[in-house]
């Protein structure tokens, strides 16, 4: 290791580092444009399709659970086959589905579009956290950056989605994210073939985030813990983005602007969510220089803390709590991807990528569907709570993660 290393200073990106990231940020965005598309639309669903809240949060648990499923699986392709075609894969297949949505005329068909298009969408997280992990120096510093490509696709799509969907009908987003995603599509041609570390190149060369750290025994267990962690923030996360647009539009009025509720919802969601981008650029800074684990653990207490605060009150308040979920929500996810890789060997980080995603997406989804049957039962409030609760839940999870890792003194 260089004294540049030791010192804790990290090489700059070159050109070619950039134009990685560039395309990597623009599929990510494009991927949470493609995820968030249905809640804003789901007050224009209702008469469409002529269903509730519990059948259009199923449409949504079936996206989720495939996107994190096939997560799993294609982090062992990334392994296998590398992880510049499978993000190839996605696009194209991702651009077609899209598009596809314009022969669509009744939910059934529109769910089985939504779960294979999910599958498709499983594809990005593995093939990209490798990418970034393996090919771009600044590794803290890019996925930063790409997480707030991300944040900026959740956040924006309530407001386009909603506006799209009001003006042109609900296939248009879906339409336009399609051409979108072909366009990315064509750059992505040009992205080098990451090889991955085979694990007789890892022992030949072991470092701080090698062998002992991927087969130490209390590490195993702090991971253990750190996924299901994951798996339940992602159930508040997607019981959150589910129904966020829609509770918020039920909360604030424009009239003076003219706008109706899936407007108004698709503004203040976008409002909110907007803030994700400054969590994921300070995060993205700090886990180059802290020890993610604990930066992990406070941000999943705050943004517990916000959730709840959107349960029981109203105007500002609820207002403040929005923007407070929206910042320390996705400021996790350049420390979940970092964890990954500090606890995990390189030949082994894309099916830890992988699994990561299926416990946040998957097993995440089945908010989607229980978040409906409590909003159709109690209420729109009441989907926050029990999102709030399962933060609660998820930090209590990662606490323990993080005394494994004290014992082992890391």
């Amino acid at each position: 290791m260089s004294s540049r290393a030791k010192l804790g200073t990290m090489p700059v990106m070159d050109t070619q580092d950039r134009k990685t990231l560039g395309v990597v940020s623009a599929a990510h965005t494009l991927v949470h444009l493609i995820e968030g598309a249905l809640p804003p639309l789901i007050p224009l669903l209702l008469g469409v399709f002529g269903t509730d809240y519990f059948h259009l949060g199923l449409v949504m648990s079936v996206f989720s659970y495939t996107f994190g499923l096939g997560a799993f699986p294609s982090g062992a392709l990334v392994d296998r086959v590398g992880p510049t075609r499978l993000l190839v894969l996605y696009l194209f297949g991702a651009g077609i589905l899209c598009i596809s949505v314009l022969f669509v005329q009744k939910l059934l068909p529109f769910a089985i579009l939504m779960g294979f298009l999910g599958i498709l969408g499983s594809f990005y997280h593995p093939a990209a956290n490798t990418i970034i992990s393996l090919g771009i120096k600044e590794r803290g510093k890019a996925f930063g950056i790409n997480g707030i490509a991300g944040s900026l696709g959740t956040s924006l799509v309530p407001f386009v989605a909603a506006f799209l969907g009001a003006r042109w009908g609900w296939k248009s987003p879906y339409v336009l994210f399609g051409v979108g995603v072909l366009i990315v599509g064509f750059f992505s041609l040009s992205l080098p073939s990451y090889r991955m570390q085979s694990e007789g190149q890892k022992e030949s060369n072991p470092s701080k985030e090698g062998t002992d750290r991927g087969t130490n025994p209390l590490i195993g267990r702090a991971l253990v813990l750190f996924y299901l962690s994951c798996a339940i923030a992602g159930m508040g996360n997607r019981g959150v983005l589910t129904f966020l647009p829609s509770y918020l539009g039920s909360k604030f009025t424009l009239t003076s602007l003219g706008l109706d509720s899936v407007r108004v919802g698709g503004v203040f969601a976008t409002l909110t969510l907007i803030a994700g981008a400054a969590g994921q650029y300070i995060a993205g800074a700090l886990v180059d220089r802290y020890r993610p684990q604990r930066l992990y653990l406070f941000t999943l207490l705050i943004s517990a803390s916000s959730i709840l605060l959107m349960a029981f009150t109203g105007g500002l308040p609820l207002f403040v709590g929005a923007v407070g979920f929206g910042f320390f929500s996705f400021a996790v996810q350049p420390m979940q991807n970092t964890i990954v890789a500090k606890l995990l060997p390189k030949h082994r980080q894309g099916i830890g990528y992988g699994f990561m995603f299926f416990m946040t997406f998957g097993i995440g989804s089945v908010a989607a569907a229980f978040s409906g049957w409590l909003a159709d039962r109690f209420g729109l409030s009441r989907v926050f709570l029990a999102m709030g609760l399962c933060y609660v839940a998820s930090m209590c999870t990662m606490y323990g993660a993080e005394w494994k890792g004290r014992k082992q003194g890391e």
